[in-house]
Parts: C-alpha cells; structure tokens; sequence
C-alpha cells in the first residue's frame, strides 16, 4: 500500500499528526546532547588510602540511615546479640540462613524460621550478605544465602552479619565477589539494600521507614 501524503488544505487527524510527528522524529534524530560524556571512567569518587574501604563504607551506610556496629570477634557479635535481643523485644530472631543459624546455636542464642509474632512484636531477622559496597554504602544480598526473599523484604527490622573481608570498593567488585564466591551456580536473585525503606507517595514528603524494613544494622566482624 502506497504511503499517502496530504497537503496543507486537508483535514488531518489528531492521530494522524502524532504518528506524523513520530515519524519524523525517527526520520531527523537529534544531535546527541552528552557527546562529550566519558563511559570509560568510574562514576563514583575513588576511596581514599587513608581511609580504606570499611571506613567509607560505614560512613556512606551512616548518612542513609542505617546503624553500623563494629565488632572484634565472632564472639563479641554474639555478646552484642545476647544484649540487644531482650532489651528490644526481638527474641527469637527470624533466621533461615543456615551459616547464620550455625552461628547462633554455636553460641547458644535461640532464633525461629517461623515469622509468626506476638501482636505488635516486630519482625526482626538476622541474616549474611555476598558483600558491602563501600561506594554507595549498600548491602549486597542474595536468597541462596538466606534461603528466601523475605528474609530482607518482610522484616521490620534488618540484621545484617559480615566481616571485613567482604567489602567491595565498587559494583563491579561487588559483582565480582558474588562470581568468585558461587562460579556457575549463581543465585537466582541479587538485592542492594541501601538503608531503610522511604517513600514520597505521603504528600511528596520523605518518609524513612514507611514502606518494608523500618531499620537496616550492619554488624562487621574484623577478619583480620
């Protein structure tokens, strides 16, 4: 079919001007407005010597809200554990992470796979990490870790296990240590946690903590 063209004194539609104005926009494509832009080059700003990447780390993770605790030792974590659990309501701990599990009942603290708690209790759940990205202070998850997705999405409260020998400085590394960690059998889901959860659906103001986990504490265990 013979593509018609109108001229100026006939009548055209409004569907007909759109696609013509599509049309043409394909036709004419614009001068690239970033020519100029190096795609090469890391985005984020380089982590300092002097300050390393656990450092950077906890400060970004700080600015977004989230609750950082640096601990010596496996057993200094477990002490902190044994602390915080009653003095905030949490026991048992939501835990389905098997090396996380095996952590707790190394040191006798009790935890559940259940989710079910008494009214108004909230949903606390402890759990490992692939690794931290210093850069954009996040938490790399996975549910081959975990088991499952709700470990980090149904919790009010997010208890993140790692040590310091898992900090990336960047994504790139982060997704380096997620391949050199599990090789072919990668995990079928990859989550950044950066911070509590916020929203400006509530009268466009920012809200920290509306919508999924309210809370997000990194423990980090020196390794070295």
């Amino acid at each position: 079919m013979a593509w018609v063209t109108r001229t100026d004194n006939e009548d055209i539609t409004f569907k007909e001007q759109i696609l013509a104005k599509v049309r043409n926009a394909l036709i004419e494509k614009p001068e690239a407005m970033f020519k100029d832009i190096d795609q090469r080059s890391e985005t984020w700003v380089p982590i300092s010597e002097e300050d390393g990447t656990a450092i950077t780390f906890a400060q970004n993770f700080k600015e977004i809200g989230g609750i950082f605790i640096y601990l010596e030792d496996e057993n200094e974590f477990a002490d902190c554990i044994r602390q915080l659990a009653p003095e905030n309501g949490w026991e048992p701990l939501w835990c389905t992470s098997p090396a996380m599990q095996a952590l707790l009942t190394r040191h006798g603290i009790a935890y559940t796979e259940s989710i079910e708690r008494e009214p108004k209790q909230k949903l606390v759940s402890l759990t490992d990490c692939e690794c931290l990205v210093a850069q954009t202070g996040s938490i790399l998850l996975s549910d081959k870790l975990s088991r499952t997705r709700k470990a980090y999405a149904l919790p009010d409260i997010l208890l993140v296990f790692a040590t310091t020998d898992q900090i990336a400085g960047g994504l790139k590394e982060a997704f380096r240590f997620v391949r050199k960690h599990h090789g072919n059998k990668m995990p079928s889901q990859l989550t950044f946690v950066t911070g509590p959860s916020r929203t400006t659906d509530i009268e466009q103001t920012l809200v920290i903590g509306a919508n999924g986990v309210r809370q997000v504490a990194v423990f980090l265990v020196d390794t070295e």
